[in-house]
């Protein structure tokens, strides 16, 4: 599949079949993440992940709900490794984690899994409930086969013209 057609094709899945992800295929999304580019190549995250029902469960003492996905990744930053940019002072971490996850959304698409961002769980009940220790939870991916009803919701369909959002410096 090229880059192009992945990007016009991917859309957050909210409705998954039971059907489990093979573990072929969740190396191989690790792989490509692992290709992730981050600030001064300084790597860091980690990245947890759920693929039974028993482990979901254990998530979802931070988040109520997965759409019924098989398997969710949990994408932390790695406390020792926060890094700040000498001349703003700001740190960049989430902007790598961001990097991360986007790679990881893209390459399950790559794959022939559906995934949806979540952003809204409470990390603080997911590092308590999971016992981590140095990492903090920024994000959740949920990822399996789309179920048969699946399909992108309006807002997917909603995407601003180049003219608005792109401005050439002259």
């Amino acid at each position: 599949m090229d880059f192009e057609k992945i990007c016009k094709e991917r859309y957050s899945v909210r409705s998954f079949s039971s059907k489990p992800v093979e573990d072929e295929k969740i190396a191989k999304i690790l792989e490509m993440v692992r290709l992730s580019p981050t600030a001064r190549n300084n790597q860091p995250y980690e990245i947890l992940y759920a693929k039974t029902p028993e482990a979901i469960e254990k998530l979802k003492v931070a988040r109520d709900g997965f759409f019924g996905a098989p398997l969710v990744f949990l994408i932390c930053s790695i406390d020792e490794k926060r890094w700040h940019n000498r001349q703003s002072g700001r740190e960049f971490t989430l902007q790598d984690i961001g990097i991360v996850a986007t790679t990881l959304m893209y390459a399950c698409t790559e794959v022939g899994l559906g995934s949806v961002y979540v952003c809204a769980f409470d990390p603080i009940k997911a590092k308590e409930g999971l016992n981590l220790d140095g990492i903090t939870p920024e994000c959740m991916m949920v990822v399996g086969y789309p179920s048969d009803d699946a399909k992108p919701s309006q807002m997917h369909l909603d995407r601003r013209n180049i003219e608005e959002f792109a401005k050439e410096i002259k």
